[in-house]
């Protein structure tokens, strides 16, 4: 792959993390807005479904950190080639 398309492939990781957050933030919000005691006799299975939701958030913050993190990765990886393809261009250009 091409520098540039390991820029695109980062930005495109950096999206997906930030629409993984506001996902994960939804979810824990959501979670944590109910009352989970409202109906009596229900309490039990009513906070079941709010861990999970809770736990589903969690898991979408988890995923968003790594894609973040990957993201930044291919930037780096990016500048790693460039670096490389500007060596080898000056390592040519010398005379023997």
């Amino acid at each position: 792959m091409t520098p540039d398309s390991w820029i695109s492939w980062g930005r495109f990781l950096l999206v997906v993390a930030g629409a993984l957050v506001v996902v994960s933030v939804g979810l824990v919000f959501t979670a944590l807005d109910s009352d989970p005691f409202g109906a009596p006799g229900m309490g039990a299975s009513l906070r079941l479904v709010h861990v999970i939701w809770f736990l589903g958030g969690l898991v979408a913050a988890v995923l968003a950190g790594a894609a973040f993190f990957s993201g930044l990765a291919s930037f780096f990886w990016s500048a790693t080639l460039r670096r490389h393809e500007l060596l080898e261009e000056i390592l040519r250009r010398l005379p023997d």
